[in-house]
């Protein structure tokens, strides 16, 4: 049978249409960007996030701004209505007194994109179920420095506990109930430049209580989901949280999540999650703890409660990886004041430094197979008529030279999980954001060098040019064309569909990651520049093709050496090889 020396049109047919579906998917989520940042140019100053006045009627009104409010504002008169405040030296509360309600969350270490105070609630925020009426109140101080607030009427008593840093202790009672429904209502206020990725990382986290594991809603999607036993639930934004426990279980929650009207640029998510307490005979006594605060792993971990479940390292061993490595790794040299594209520098070249011996491996096995490539190519030749027959003497012709055809490839696999651990890990990592690095102006998102978004939005890329996302595409072209040069070529065409593959990828990255954190292009094209710099100090230093050559003769002199993979592969043809002659036997009588 002759091989076929050409692509079919069929194969080829299929990758354009892949192509295309990726492409369109990112032009979706381009024209998605696009329009929410065009009804945010029009109504910038209309939608700006509602300042909550702290005047009694205002205060008044932002409550019942939603239907079915529980609270009849007629019966009570304006000037019984205050605002007390907590405050420490992270994050201030502000609460009304009419429903006992957190009107304003201020986080004092982060600001929005615009330079603006970082609030996670600024209105459209409420619990309900056991906050009618107007509460009195009163703060203390204890002998730690320690706030509370407490605040009750003839229905409810809460009391609110804020210590020296995030998490605000809260303690309920409501006599003479069997269970109560606090009614969260919440909408995630807009914080980062790109509206795209921060929906995409914007939704709903629970943790099963008897289960100890997390679950969530859909990630930028209306979603809504009914699950019980539940120990916290967190309205979980991009880089922040507001979590809300609970010391006893809630015995069931109903959870969902909407998109904003398209003409409301200032939110990204609304948050709706009802959450069941029981109570006993003489009523319900809970108590448990708020946070609202930033997604910054060893912050979360602090709190003992599995919060750091919900920033988005993987599943699996990527999850292990970042946790246990990357993380670690990253918090060591943060903590030497260096900048951040240092570290981010510094990780890619202590990782690849690691990884060497796997590189060194991977080059000598494509070394081998370069120098074997006239004999494979005579091979070729010599049986073009039977490609079993000629893939049967290339294995002979492996065993022979003690070569593993698979050599090059497996240390390159033994790095990927390392390589989606980084993929996952800068996008989610707070401490990312809003730093700068030369032109880059918010490592944790992406880098502009020329935006033409007020003019035209280009299909499929973007509204603005990112040059790490450039640089790191040019280095992977590049890199995959030296790899291919080491490599014996081949009509193969299973080679040839990798290498159009291969090929194609820079291109789709070019696309992919001109809206991603430019911390991640920044980091994966230092990692090509590296690669470029082990393997030119390997072939200089330590790959001597005549010694190489030589110990190939030498092995095949002695008879050779077969690799397990080899035993196996030889033994699968020998089989197939038999099978085919009993048919062709059988055809015969």
């Amino acid at each position: 049978m002759l091989e076929e020396k050409t692509v079919d049109r069929n194969q080829i047919i299929g990758f354009v249409l892949i192509a295309l579906i990726l492409i369109g998917m990112s032009w979706w989520a381009s024209n998605q960007e696009e329009s929410i940042e065009q009804v945010k140019e029009k109504s910038l100053v209309e939608s700006s996030i509602v300042e909550f006045s702290d005047r009694a009627l205002s205060n008044t009104s932002l409550f019942l701004e939603e239907e079915n409010s529980s609270l009849d504002t007629n019966n009570y008169l304006v000037s019984a209505i205050e605002t007390y405040v907590l405050e420490n030296e992270k994050v201030k509360y502000t609460f009304t007194s009419l429903g006992a309600q957190i009107s304003k969350v201020e986080l004092k270490d982060y600001n929005d994109y615009r330079g603006e105070p970082l609030y996670l609630v600024n209105g459209r925020h409420k619990i309900e179920g056991a906050n009618k009426g107007v509460f009195s109140g009163l703060i203390e101080k204890d002998i730690d420095g320690n706030q509370s607030l407490s605040m009750e009427n003839n229905l409810t008593q809460w009391t609110f506990t804020l210590g020296s840093g995030y998490g605000l202790q809260w303690f309920l009672t409501v006599p003479s109930v069997e269970s109560v429904s606090l009614k969260w209502k919440q909408d995630g206020i807009r914080h980062e430049k790109s509206v795209t990725n921060e929906n995409q990382n914007t939704t709903t986290y629970f943790f099963e209580a008897e289960d100890e594991k997390k679950d969530y809603l859909k990630n930028g999607r209306d979603d809504d989901d009914i699950a019980s036993d539940i120990s916290w639930v967190a309205h979980k934004q991009q880089y922040f949280s507001s979590i809300w426990t609970s010391d006893k279980p809630f015995s069931s929650v109903q959870l969902s999540t909407t998109t904003p009207p398209i003409d409301d640029s200032s939110h990204t998510r609304q948050f709706r999650s009802i959450m069941n307490l029981e109570g006993d005979e003489g009523g319900v006594t809970a108590s448990g703890l708020i946070y609202h605060g930033p997604n910054q792993y060893l912050e979360l971990k602090s709190f003992d409660k599995h919060f750091d479940e919900i920033i988005p390292f993987g599943w699996g061993i990527f999850g292990w990886i970042s946790k246990g490595l990357v993380v670690p790794m990253f918090n060591a040299m943060e903590g030497f004041g260096w900048s951040y594209g240092l570290i981010i520098f510094l990780m890619a070249f202590i990782i690849k430094l690691a990884l060497s011996p796997l590189t060194f491996a991977s080059y000598k096995s494509m070394a081998k197979m370069r120098l074997l490539k006239p004999e494979m190519d005579e091979l070729g030749e010599k049986y073009k008529d039977d490609a079993q027959k000629k893939q049967q003497e290339t294995m002979l012709l492996y065993q022979k030279a003690g070569v593993n055809p698979l050599g090059g490839c497996i240390p390159q696999l033994l790095q990927f999980p390392i390589l989606i651990a980084m993929f996952r890990f800068f996008p989610a990592s707070i401490e990312l954001r809003q730093e700068s690095f030369l032109w880059a102006t918010d490592l944790s998102s992406y880098d502009s060098i020329f935006n033409f978004g007020h003019w035209f939005s280009i299909p499929f890329y973007g509204d603005h040019i990112s040059l790490f996302t450039i640089l790191m595409a040019i280095s992977t072209f590049l890199y995959t064309r030296f790899n291919n040069s080491m490599t014996p070529s081949s009509n193969n065409m299973m080679q040839q569909q990798m290498m159009i593959i291969q090929y194609l990828m820079p291109i789709m990255l070019l696309v992919w990651f001109n809206n991603y954190a430019s911390g991640l292009s920044y980091y994966y094209f230092v990692s090509n520049v590296l690669i470029f710099g082990q393997q030119w100090s390997i072939k200089k230093f330590f790959i001597n093709e005549d010694k190489l050559r030589a110990k190939i003769d030498a092995t095949k002199t002695k008879g050779g050496k077969q690799s397990k993979l080899s035993r196996k592969m030889n033994e699968m043809m020998e089989a197939q090889k038999d099978t085919g002659n009993r048919r062709a036997r059988r055809l015969d009588k």
